[in-house]
């Protein structure tokens, strides 16, 4: 992974389902839930929310796209929220 600010982006799919995947995208503080990636501030959503999306997408896929924020802010805050899905 490269520093935050050079257009990285990531994906990752949680343990529990569409029900983990939620619980992490409202409790980052740090992340910003969006559902358009790219920009300054780091940003994510889950995927396959509404019913005409492609069901080969999981429905625990969360798509990051990282900012300007501090690196050690932002892994702390997704730490914490994956916490809060376990």
């Amino acid at each position: 992974m490269r520093y935050p600010g050079f257009g990285t982006m990531a994906a990752i799919e949680l343990v529990g389902g569409a029900t983990a995947a939620d619980t992490l995208c409202q409790s980052v503080r740090v992340w910003t839930y969006a559902t358009s990636l790219g920009g300054v501030e780091s940003l994510l959503e889950r995927r396959r929310r509404w019913p005409l999306e492609s069901s080969t997408v999981p429905e625990s896929l969360v798509r990051l796209s990282f900012g300007i924020e501090g690196l050690e802010d932002l892994w702390a805050d997704l730490d914490q929220a994956l916490r809060a899905t376990s």
